[in-house]
């Protein structure tokens, strides 16, 4: 087994570790770790400039300094376990912070509800001027605040911030305390340090969140009243399209590197690949494929790696995103004509579907060397890839009108095809396309040219559910957002993409996008962004899910890494 990896979705993982943590700490209220993620620091760290930002916290810099302050996985201060979140600059001011948008719901059914109380600790320790100074209070400031309705914007009126807290080389807790105005909270951790007094740092730990009250505060020099402001509500954006990017010719596959936000689509007619960074100003920079007919790709976020699968020329190539240069070439030998592809994180291995022999090909990330080829059922196309329960999920689209088409499970420990999922139950000649899965929930989903949805429950890998298209259409590309818990389906006949809400059961928006057949759709769940490629008409249509959207470049990373 490898070391921890980042999955670029929530990890249940995690939310279960973090639901356990602080058990002990609040009997007062219903602690609501499931929803908000690596609040002790304990889990992985993401890089950000020179330096490391905690899994899920998202950093931002208000910029009154000459540079923004460095970002630090440390270890020397933290309140409990093995490491926090320090910020710190070396006789420079700084005004800087973290923030995180809590989860529509958890696997227990655990939400935030418009109307309640809710209340978030933190714990702090600054010092100024060095370890070896004098105390000196009230000269890094530290506060904590919740934005009542998940917006992400520290600047927002709406914030309810607690007081300013400014004592030094002390653990502090601080707890902000809102009323929720929907079905999200946004948690900021922010500390001001305007005067430098030389290695000035900010050590984060022991995050947690609660409902309906807070426990007794460790006891600290000055208490932390609770705000009484009330909020100014701030309206959920719809579910809508933003806007179109032109890409290059004929795009097919999407992926994304989500803690970067950069989304990278497969150009099939001319042999490139298209990175798109932005928000409202989207810049794209072309890529050449190093292959013929490049069709879908997958993103390995540890690794920085992008991977292209070529069809016409049945070979993989492989790039470090992060440095923007190709690392890799792979030959799958023979006409294999490779489609889906997905990668196993906590194994490092990427399974390859080849559409024209009925196979899977199994390469390790490390060799990138081809290894088993796995038989599935004839046409193997869209492949999705759990690492919760390290199972690989590819939809066989069959041989009509005599071979209907499969769903096949590979074991990611002994690379073996374990299961074949039958849905003629479903469709008697059923073809599936699309395939998608979420792994907070352990649902997948299976999108049939018929028109039809299939929900297979990953714990038995078994049909849980099948849910009818909203109108009269056949389905193709299926995209699931883990922290929404939404489902964004394309449809064959007509240039629209459906929308189920996969907590309510219900179809809830049609969309209206580029043209095209084949399609693609990836979801950014780190800032709810939804890419569908639109074939025929050279774009790329931006959706926004509803929930954290960052309208600021300034709040999401910029990766550098050789």
């Amino acid at each position: 087994m490898r070391r921890s990896r980042f999955v670029p979705v929530v990890l249940l993982v995690v939310s279960l570790v973090l639901a356990g943590t602080g058990l002990g700490l609040a009997q007062q209220g219903r602690l609501l770790s499931a929803l908000l993620l690596n609040g002790d620091f304990e889990g992985g760290f993401y890089v950000y400039g020179s330096g490391y930002v905690a899994q899920y916290w998202t950093p931002y810099d208000y910029g009154i300094g000459s540079s923004p302050p460095q970002f630090l996985r440390s270890t020397l201060y933290k309140k409990d376990g093995e490491a926090s979140q320090q910020i710190w600059s070396d006789r420079m001011s700084w005004y800087a912070g973290i923030l995180q948008t809590t989860l529509l719901g958890s696997p227990g059914g655990i939400r935030i509800q418009a109307g309640k109380k809710y209340t978030v600790h933190v714990w702090t320790y600054s010092i100024y001027g060095g370890a070896s100074s004098a105390v000196q209070n009230d000269k890094i400031l530290k506060r904590v605040g919740i934005h009542p309705a998940g917006g992400v914007d520290p600047k927002s009126s709406a914030v309810i911030w607690t007081p300013w807290h400014g004592q030094d080389k002390v653990w502090v807790q601080i707890n902000a305390a809102a009323e929720a105005t929907g079905d999200r909270l946004t948690v900021f951790i922010e500390a001001k340090n305007e005067s430098s007094g030389g290695q000035d740092q900010l050590y984060i730990d022991g995050v947690w969140l609660e409902e309906e009250g807070a426990p007794t505060p460790t006891r600290t020099r000055t208490s932390t009243p609770t705000p009484t402001r009330t909020p100014r509500p701030t309206a959920t954006p719809p579910v809508a399209v933003v806007r179109s990017v032109p890409v290059g010719s004929w795009p097919r596959g999407i992926a994304v590197l989500p803690y970067a936000n950069r989304f990278f689509v497969a150009n099939n007619n001319d042999n490139t690949v298209s990175m798109l960074e932005g928000f409202f100003d989207w810049r794209h920079t072309s890529l050449p494929s190093s292959g013929q007919g490049p069709s879908y790709l997958a993103v390995d976020p540890d690794e920085c790696r992008l991977y292209v699968a070529n069809t016409t020329s049945s070979s993989v190539t492989v790039f470090n995103v992060c440095a923007n240069r190709q690392v890799g070439s792979i030959d799958l030998g023979g006409i294999q004509a490779p489609e889906g592809i997905a990668v196993l994180t906590t194994t490092n291995m990427i399974y390859v579907a080849n559409s024209a022999v009925g196979t899977v090909a199994v390469i390790p990330g490390d060799t990138l060397i081809v290894g088993p080829r796995l038989a599935t059922g004839p046409r193997p196309g869209q492949i999705a890839a759990n690492p919760h329960t390290n199972k690989v999920y590819v939809a066989n689209r069959g041989n009509l009108p005599t071979t209907p088409g499969t769903v096949s499970v590979i074991n990611g420990n002994t690379q073996n095809v374990q299961k074949t999922i039958d849905l003629t139950a479903i469709d008697p000649v059923a073809e599936p396309f699309g395939l998608a899965l979420n792994p907070i929930t352990n649902r997948v989903y299976v999108a049939l040219a018929s028109g039809k949805l299939v929900i297979l429950d990953g714990q038995t890998d078994t049909i849980w559910q099948s849910v009818p298209a909203p109108v009269s259409t056949g389905f193709d590309a299926v995209a699931v957002n883990p922290a929404s818990n939404n489902v964004f389906v394309s449809s064959t006949m007509v240039n629209q993409v459906f929308m189920y809400d996969a907590d309510a059961g219900l179809w809830t928006y049609r969309l209206t996008v580029g043209a095209g057949w084949p399609r693609s759709i990836a979801i950014n769940p780190l800032t709810y962004q939804v890419l569908v490629s639109n074939s025929s008409d050279n774009t790329v249509s931006i959706i926004r899910d509803f929930g954290l959207y960052h309208p600021f470049r300034f709040l999401l990373p910029v990766i550098y890494r050789s």
